[in-house]
C-alpha cells in the first residue's frame, strides 16, 4: 500500500494538503513510528516522499458514504439511516463506545401510541435504559414509549420560564420529560396525560426517581376527551408535533385569559404562515416562535408560545 512518509511535526499539515488534493485514502489507517507518520494515499503526490507499507483497514466513518442521524439514550443508540446496510456501517463504530451497549435502526414511528419500529443492529436486545438530562433521571423503554433526547434544550428553556404557583396540563406527556423537569425546579401542579399506558407507567416510575418541588398527577387517557373537562389552567404544553393543531381549540378552552400554550408543530414555511393567521383567528397572541431543530429538507420543528387574549 502506497504511503506518504513525513515527519510527525508536519503530519496534520500534510494530511490537510492530501485531503485538498483528494489523494488521502480514508479506507486505511494512518500509522507511525518514533519519527515519522505514514499516510495512505490513492496516488503519488508531487513533492512528497512515498513508501510501500502494509496498511490496516480504517475505522473512520466517511460522511460522504453514509447519510444518517442518530440519538443516544442512556446505553442505547438509535440510528435513522437509509438502509440496514448503511446503518450497520455506523453501528460498528457506535458499539466501540464504552457507554453504548445496544444499537437499533429506527424505521419510523407507527401505531396509535407512536412507538418506534426498531431493528436490532448490534449488542443485546435491551429496550430499557436510564437517561440523564438537565439534572433529572428517567426510565426509558424505547420499544414501548416514544422518547426523543433532541428537545433537551427546549425542555430546559420552558422549565426556566414556568413560575411557581402555575397549574399546568402536559397534554401529550409521554414518559414525562417536560413535566419532571418543570416539577423538579418549580412549585407547581401538573396534570400529565398520555394515551399510551406504557408511557404513563414509566412516568410514574420517573416521578419516584426524582426529588421534586412540584406535584405531578399522571393520567392514562385521551387528551382530546379529558382536557375538554378542565378549565382555569395557566399553561398547557402541546408536544404532539404532527397533530397538535387538532387539539388546539380544546386547549384554549382549558386555560385562563392570559394563559399560555407551548405549542409544537413540524411543518414547512407556507404552513407556518397559515398557522399564524389561524392562531390570531382563534383569539391567540403569538408571544414568540422559534425553530427547535430541522426535520427534513423543507420541514422544521417549531416551538410557538401562544397567549389567550
Amino acid at each position: 500500500m502506497l504511503h506518504v512518509k513525513i515527519e510527525k511535526k508536519c503530519g496534520q499539515e500534510t494530511i490537510n494538503k492530501l485531503k485538498s488534493l483528494r489523494l488521502l485514502d480514508n479506507n486505511y489507517k494512518i500509522s507511525s513510528d518514533d519519527t515519522y507518520i505514514y499516510i495512505p494515499v490513492t496516488g503519488k503526490p508531487d513533492g512528497y516522499k512515498t513508501v510501500e507499507r502494509e496498511a490496516l483497514k480504517s475505522s473512520r466513518i466517511e460522511p460522504e458514504r453514509v447519510s444518517f442521524s442518530y440519538d443516544i439514550i442512556g446505553s442505547i443508540a438509535i440510528i435513522k439511516g437509509k438502509s440496514v446496510e448503511e446503518s450497520m456501517y455506523l453501528a460498528r463504530f457506535l458499539t466501540e463506545r464504552k457507554n453504548i451497549k445496544t444499537v437499533y435502526l429506527d424505521s419510523g414511528i407507527e401505531g396509535e401510541f407512536r412507538t418506534r419500529n426498531l431493528t436490532l443492529l448490534s449488542g443485546d436486545p435491551v429496550y430499557r435504559t436510564i437517561y440523564h438530562e438537565n439534572g433529572i433521571r428517567m426510565n426509558v423503554d424505547v420499544g414501548r414509549a416514544y422518547f426523543s433526547p433532541r428537545l433537551a434544550s427546549e425542555r430546559l428553556r420552558i422549565a426556566k420560564e414556568v413560575r411557581d404557583g402555575e397549574n399546568i396540563i402536559d397534554m401529550f406527556a409521554g414518559i414525562g420529560p417536560f413535566s419532571i423537569l418543570i416539577a423538579k425546579n418549580k412549585l407547581c401542579n401538573i396534570i400529565a396525560i398520555d394515551k399510551n399506558p406504557a408511557a404513563i407507567e414509566l412516568l410514574d416510575k420517573n416521578i419516584g426517581l426524582n426529588r421534586m418541588r412540584g406535584h405531578i398527577t399522571a393520567i392514562a387517557g385521551d387528551s382530546g376527551i379529558l382536557v375538554s373537562g378542565y378549565s382555569g389552567f395557566d399553561r398547557i404544553i402541546m408536544n404532539l408535533p404532527h397533530d397538535s393543531i387538532k387539539f388546539l381549540p380544546i386547549a384554549i378552552d382549558a386555560i385562563v385569559s392570559g394563559g399560555l400554550i407551548n405549542y409544537y408543530e413540524i411543518c414547512d414555511l407556507d404552513t407556518l404562515e397559515s398557522r399564524m393567521e389561524e392562531f390570531r383567528d382563534l383569539g391567540l397572541e403569538i408571544v414568540y416562535k422559534r425553530i427547535v431543530h430541522g426535520f427534513s429538507k423543507y420541514l422544521n420543528m417549531y416551538s410557538i408560545e401562544l397567549k389567550k387574549r
